[in-house]
This record gives structure tokens, sequence and C-alpha cells, in this order.
């Protein structure tokens, strides 16, 4: 149910962890109007909400903290992917090829066969199915299969022609022989996504993006940093994210992830990026490094930008006010974007811009600390070498055991004093908050690993800092917006293993009411 914003609400008989040094620990907090009106003792806010006839909620020991932040989140990927066949879970192409001709037998018609998260690292032969046998199991069907970063396509003939590709089209991939494999990356990726959503209506767009919307609020999320159109996806979502947003559960700030900045003040965001992509990623090579792969000595990834052009974006946004932010993983895209911010900035100084690195995969020390001098903010995602950075997982088996050990180091992030907001990548890590500071507090490897606070400030305060808006959101403290989450437990007082575990038991955005769970007892 939803309390209207002009309610007065008490909530008393808590455990209040604020995230504001001020008053790190309170037991209630009234909220009038939307905003926070008083924190303070139960009796004192018992005593204020009943004398402004509010309504009075007993938390009854439960704990209460400022709504969670995802600091990257693909709305309309995620939402028209709860459509798609998962095939995470697949252990072989044979398994793979069962859910293609499953589908095929039961779809009607021409419908395509959508699958996701496919990671073919997980597939015991290493390798995606071809196009030849996606053809063989979906004669009639279009099949359209996306990894499960976003980096490349799987598609059978049918769904080849009806993109509108042709073999000559920049990233299409052909074996040894010159006979087409069905993997799409690069350009022909790119164009290949735009080409599929854009077959989807804009009233089921419009339904993805609330259905992702109300998934975030049952997680606890009351601000999503939604990144959309693109490389990766259709420019045409953003003007029906734009258009839904205020109808929205949750908060929705725009990373608008196009080149052009003309675009960007057109629609008078404040953001650019996020997925401008500089390099691709681990699983499928594309992540630019310095030394070769592991598993394939003939790469080293690729960047897909020259340092002339990343300068001209970053110059374009940084003098229309506009914060950039850049996808990088390999340690060669992070130096790049790291160089070519520097000298912007050489040119251009500002001392407060916080554009952002996206990822941060595996930097260097040095440019760890070049990017708190030069004060650039982060977004990462804790549970990327939480579950892909063990033996046996894709880093490893990319990088090798040394190399992958070096990766996503949060606790080194937090000693150089940058600002880190934590995210989930969604649908490529669950959009989860408890999950991703599960994540963060119980890295692979012990030294990148950081406190149960400090995991809890990336998706509340530190993330609100990205996007400049500490002063509005991310600690509960009087004048702010009554952003809120209750948990069932107090993750302070939890084991480390069972962190991801705690329920959430209601979500509050801006003095409303947007989740509660069955049991939570008022």
């Amino acid at each position: 149910m939803r309390e209207r914003m002009n309610r007065v609400i008490g909530l008393v008989g808590g455990v209040v962890l604020t995230m504001d040094a001020k008053m790190p620990v309170s037991e209630a907090v009234l909220v009038e109007g939307g905003v926070i009106a008083y924190v303070g003792s139960s009796e004192q806010v018992r005593a204020l909400c009943e004398s402004k006839r509010g309504r009075v909620l007993d938390l009854d020991g439960r704990v209460l903290l400022p709504g969670f932040h995802d600091c990257h989140v693909h709305m309309m990927g995620t939402g028209l992917n709860t459509l798609a066949i998962d095939m995470y879970d697949c252990r072989s192409v044979d398994e793979v090829l069962e859910q293609v001709r499953e589908a095929s037998r039961t779809y009607s018609g021409d419908r395509w066969i959508f699958g996701k998260r496919l990671d073919e690292s997980r597939l015991q032969e290493r390798r995606p199915p071809t196009a030849a046998e996606l053809d063989g199991v979906a004669p009639r069907h279009p099949v359209f299969i996306v990894d499960r970063g976003w980096h490349y396509t799987l598609v059978n003939t049918a769904g080849f022609r009806l993109l509108g590709l042709s073999e000559d089209t920049p990233g299409v991939r052909k074996d040894p022989a010159g006979n087409f494999t069905g993997r799409l990356h690069e350009e022909a990726n790119g164009r290949a996504k735009k080409a599929f959503f854009e077959k989807q209506t804009r009233t089921q767009r419009e339904e993805a993006l609330r259905r992702v919307a109300q998934m975030a609020a049952q997680v606890g999320i009351t601000t999503l940093h939604a990144v959309e159109g693109g490389e990766l996806f259709a420019d045409s979502d953003v003007p029906i994210l734009m258009g839904v947003q205020e109808e929205l559960p949750v908060r929705v700030l725009l990373y608008w992830s196009t080149e052009d900045i003309a675009k960007i003040k057109e629609a008078g965001l404040p953001r650019q990026g996020s997925d401008i992509l500089l390099d691709g990623s681990i699983g499928s090579r594309t992540a630019a490094f310095e030394q070769p792969y592991q598993d394939d000595r003939s790469s080293k990834g690729l960047l897909y930008y020259s340092d002339e052009r990343v300068e001209e974006m970053i110059t374009a946004a940084h003098l229309a006010d506009v914060q950039i932010s850049f996808h990088v993983i390999g340690e060669r895209a992070i130096t790049q974007a790291l160089n070519c911010f520097e000298r912007v900035l050489s040119r251009y100084p500002k001392a407060d811009h916080r554009h952002c690195l996206q990822h941060v995969g595996w930097p260097k020390q040095g440019e760890i600390e070049r990017a708190a001098r030069l004060g650039i903010t982060l977004s990462t995602q804790p549970a990327f070498m939480y579950l892909r950075g063990t033996p046996g997982e894709v880093y490893v088996e990319r990088l090798g055991q040394d190399r992958a050990r070096q990766g996503y180091p949060l606790r080194k992030f937090l000693d150089a004093g940058l600002t880190v907001g934590g995210g989930s990548d969604s649908d490529v890590t669950p959009m989860d908050p408890l999950f991703g500071i599960h994540a963060a507090v119980n890295q692979p490897y012990a030294e990148s690993s950081i406190t149960v606070v400090e995991a809890l400030r990336m998706y509340t305060i530190e993330a609100a800092k990205t996007t400049f808006g500490e002063q509005s959101r991310g600690s509960i403290a009087v004048g702010k917006q009554a952003d809120l989450v209750v948990l069932a437990q107090n993750p302070l007082q939890t084991a480390p293993d069972k962190l991801k575990d705690i329920p959430v038991m209601m979500t509050m955005r801006g003095g409303e009411i947007t989740y509660e769970a069955k049991d939570f007892v008022q």
C-alpha cells in the first residue's frame, strides 16, 4: 500500500543506522511531507507524531536505514529479460540447444526465441552453440541469445536476416573456413540489440520499466541509476523512461549512454554515458589488458576508441557541466580514461566535477591514486568478483589465478579516498543491494574485502555522492527525503556470510510506502 506524501508517519522502536556521522545511531524517525522531520528517541517521535495526528509504525526492534541505491542498472534490458529463457545454469552446448529446441516446439508462428545470461565459460565445451547448431533445433523460429555481460549476441540464420545485418558488418564473427558462427560483437552486437529491442511495443517497454521499478522496491532500493540507450540498447528507450519515471516507486537517475552531447543537452540531462564502452568484458576476451589472456595468447582485448575521441567526449561534457562516465574493465582502458581526463582537466580545471568510471576491474595502484587526485568517482559491482573470481570461474580461466586475484580491489579504492558507489549491472548480477553488500564484505580474496559499514555506505551515502545527491539522499538526517528501508536484522550484528539473507521488511520513497513484506506486523 502507499501512504500519501502529506501524511505524518512516526517510525519508532527500532535501531536507526543513519549513515550520518553527526548521529550514527538513533531509534526513531518522524516523516512529514515526504521528508525527514526529526530523528531521536522513540518517546519523542511518538509524541510528535501523535500531536500531529500522524500514524505511528512500531518497528519492533527492526533496523531502519537510508534507502538503497543501485548505481548501475539496465532497466529496460532487465525488464524485457524477464520474458527471456534464462540460460545461466546450462553446462553444455547440448543443454543450451535443448532449451532452444523446446521453445521451438512450443512457440507459435515466427515468435522469437529469446535467451539471456548465456555464459560460455560455464559450458563444458567452453564455446557457445554455432548458428548452424541453432538452425538445426529451431528451423522455423529466429533465435536471439545475449551473453551474461551483454558483450556479444548469438543468433541463428533466421534471426540474423531479420535483424537486417550483413556478413560484412564489423563484429560478425566467422570461423577459419569463412562460415558465419552466429556470434555478433562490437558494431554488429550493438546494431542487433537495437533492432531486436525496438521490435518490442511501447506498451511492452513501459510495462518492463514498471516491473523493474517494483522489483527494486522489493529489495529496498529507492534510487536507481538507469543506464539506457547507446551501443548496447535502443536510444528510443530513453524518452519512454522519461515519460513514465515520475509514476515509478523509485527515483530514477538516467544515464543516456550516447556519445552525442547534443542529445544530452536537448533532453536536459545532467549525466552522460556510463556504458560508453572503452573496452569490453572478460568473458568475451575484449577487456583491454597489457598482457595476453591466459586461455588465448593471441588476444589482449580491445580499445574501442582513440584517445582523441575520448578527449572530445570528455571536453564536450565537461564544458557543458554534464557528468560523463565510461565503462572500463582492463588496465589499458582504465589508463586511457585517466590519461584523457587528466589532459582535459589540466586545460579546464574544475574542483568538483565528479566524472565517473564504471566497473574499474583491473587498475594499477598508481591509477587508483591518480583517479583520487583527479576527483574521479567510481561505480563498481562487488558481485562481479564474488561470483566470477574464484578458481574454476571465468576470471581465473581467462587471466590465471595471480592476475584474477588483483581484480576489483575495493579495499584499495576506499583506502585511496575515492567515492565509490555500489551497483549490480542488472541483470548481469542480481539487482539486490544486500547481495552486493554481502559480496563486498565477502570478496574471494580477503585483501579486497571491506567492512559492513563501508559496504552499507557504498549503497547509501557514497552512492548519493556520485551524482551530487548527498544533500537530499543517502543518509537519515532532518530535511532529507524520506527514502528509507526497514530490515529484519541488523547488518552490523549479522554473521558476514548471512548478510545476503537479511529480509527486507519495508521500503519507503519520499514518505510513501512502496513495499511491505507480508509478515511486517505493525
